[in-house]
């Protein structure tokens, strides 16, 4: 379940207990607010009377568990009085872990393979009728749809007790479905191998670069089954990513008599030169590059040189097709959306600037009302931010962008990360590093959790979205490179120990070490398949996929669970 835009806004920063009011605005008598989940749970199953339903809140927004503002919310009869909501043991005590289990579990595929029977009882056949008498499904009957015709009614004083009646106690859904529901077909057998088998996962090839160009890989990125590549001495390539794929839909699967197959194929785009001379104060890296997908075309964003500009650069010819010009420094870091809408750059002049993509038709229509006098038909960007943000007092090392969740998080040299939304500029909070070090890397993920990481301290913290700490662990070593698996519950990360380590997203536990050749690793990107292609010091890319046939049979059990090294 993908987490909205409502993780930005102000939370409900008390228990779920304040969502049940009684007339007048006003909280229940204690003993009848919800204030655990074992009671409320028993108490369902013991009273015909009591009925509830679990709110979207309840797997995605730990905060609503928590009597934050401490309201006075009551004191039971038994003199406890009402804070924060008991949560069972399993939780350990913590929210976060609570909403963690609740989603899984609403998202495993017990649920999904029994999903049709809930329809049923709550849309379809067994709503109403012999069939809902049968299934112990029968509520009060002004719940019902078309029970009473408010219209029509001609007691005022009636009309509102129903009318209360029905805002205070709810409706049963319009039935939509006569027939049983269908049940859902075989899910796809390989849909993440991080998940259920790491073990998979192995080192099957390395591409070693032999051309006159030879020298670190500074950036990896996959788009439209092709890799793009970025060295050290800007020197950009497209090759062919080889996958097995489904025939339809493009999910990654493998048949019977098929034998898994992942690869580097040849030169899309021969190695070229991009960009300007790099002052040498600035040091390049993956955050100075992102690929950017259009209706039209896809492109490569550079930034990083002397000239205080960002280019956009066509993934077809290598062409540089638009340079902007407005930080008063240095652009240091750019960053795109994933449906490629939005871009946002940071500078060493501490202030992030966010620039729409012209986006199919649209195109035309600003094109005749710009008031510039250039051409546009060729220009990607509009070449006015829509919003210029500040708040940092130093560099801007790392940004985030996500129009999802309607946010950009910008980390600095100056050791905090400022929130933002994204569509109207608005400042939202700000996150510092534990210990001030300067943020290196920055990772979000779409459930909201954002984990920072620092060179000098060579450790990686954990943040909910609304600025709740959870968790730290220690790098054990320089990462160069930090991602996010496709599925989002793990992050990966590569650097100068030779070795890929995957955590959990939640804990930032160790989940799996992939060795490596002894090779630095500068760069890395995750493959929609989750296999791993990592770019070295010495310009070789290391391709990270699977390769054990047996995988076949091991991805049927979905008790697999990832070890823990």
């Amino acid at each position: 379940m993908a987490v909205t835009s409502k993780l930005l806004q102000k939370p409900l920063q008390c228990t779920a207990s304040a969502l049940h009011r009684n007339r007048g605005g006003k909280f229940d008598h204690a003993d009848r607010l919800f204030q655990s989940i074992e009671s409320t749970y028993r108490n369902c199953l013991t009273n015909t009377s009591d009925v509830k339903e679990l709110i979207p809140e309840f797997f995605y927004m730990p905060e609503f568990l928590v009597n934050s503002n401490s309201y006075h919310l009551g004191v039971k009869q038994d003199g406890e009085p009402i804070g924060d909501v008991g949560l069972p043991p399993w939780a350990k005590g913590s929210p976060e872990e609570f909403i963690r289990r609740n989603r899984e579990a609403l998202e495993s595929e017990y649920v999904s393979s029994n999903l049709h029977h809930w329809i049923d009882l709550v849309f379809g056949y067994k709503q109403r009728g012999k069939p809902a008498v049968e299934a112990a499904n029968i509520f009060y009957y002004l719940t019902y749809e078309g029970a009473v015709d408010l219209e029509t009614m001609e007691d005022d004083l009636q009309r509102a007790a129903i009318e209360d009646q029905i805002a205070n106690f709810g409706q049963t859904p319009i039935q939509i479905f006569r027939k049983k529901h269908p049940r859902r077909g075989p899910p796809i057998p390989i849909a993440h191998p991080l998940y259920f088998a790491p073990d998979s996962i192995s080192l099957t090839s390395i591409v070693c670069n032999a051309s006159q160009y030879s020298s670190a890989i500074l950036y990896v990125g996959l788009m439209d089954s092709n890799i793009v590549l970025v060295n050290e001495g800007l020197n950009l390539s497209v090759k062919m990513w080889l996958t097995t794929q489904l025939q339809s839909g493009g999910n990654f699967t493998f048949s019977g008599s098929q034998d898994p197959f992942f690869g580097v194929g040849s030169d899309i785009l021969s190695p070229r030169k991009i960009g300007i001379p790099v002052p040498e104060n600035v040091e390049l890296g993956a955050q100075c590059f992102a690929t950017m997908q259009t209706p039209s075309e896809n492109f490569l964003i550079s930034c990083g040189n002397w000239e205080n500009s960002f280019q956009v650069i066509s993934l077809t010819d290598g062409r540089m097709v638009q340079s902007i010009r407005q930080h008063k420094d240095v652009v240091s870091c750019v960053a795109v959306t994933s449906d490629g809408s939005v871009l946002a750059t940071g500078s060493y002049d501490t202030t992030v600037m966010v620039w729409e993509v012209f986006r199919g038709k649209t195109t035309e229509k600003r094109n005749r009302n710009s008031q510039s006098e250039l051409p546009r038909k060729n220009y990607v960007i509009v070449e006015t931010p829509c919003h210029i943000l500040c708040g940092h007092d130093d560099i801007i090392t790392c940004l985030h962008v996500n129009h999802e969740l309607d946010i950009i998080i910008s980390g600095s040299k100056d050791g905090t990360c400022v929130f933002h939304t994204l569509r109207e500029g608005r400042y939202v909070r700000s996150l510092r590093h534990p210990s001030g070090s300067p943020i290196t890397k920055l990772v979000v993920s779409q459930r909201g959790q954002i984990v920072i990481y620092a060179d000098d301290d060579l450790s990686l913290h954990l943040y909910s979205i609304n600025g709740k700490y959870l968790a730290s662990s220690e790098s054990n070593g320089r990462l160069n490179a930090v991602q996010l698996s496709r599925c989002g519950e793990f992050l990966v990360g590569s650097g100068d120990q030779g070795q890929i380590v995957v955590r959990s997203m939640s804990t930032l536990e160790v989940v799996k070490k992939y060795q490596g050749v002894g090779k630095v690793m500068t760069s890395l990107a995750v493959t929609p398949e989750e296999c791993f292609l990592a770019g070295t010091k010495d310009g070789s890319l290391l391709v990270y996929s699977i390769e054990n046939p047996q995988i076949r049979k091991t991805s049927h059990n979905k008790n697999i669970k990832p070890k823990l090294n």
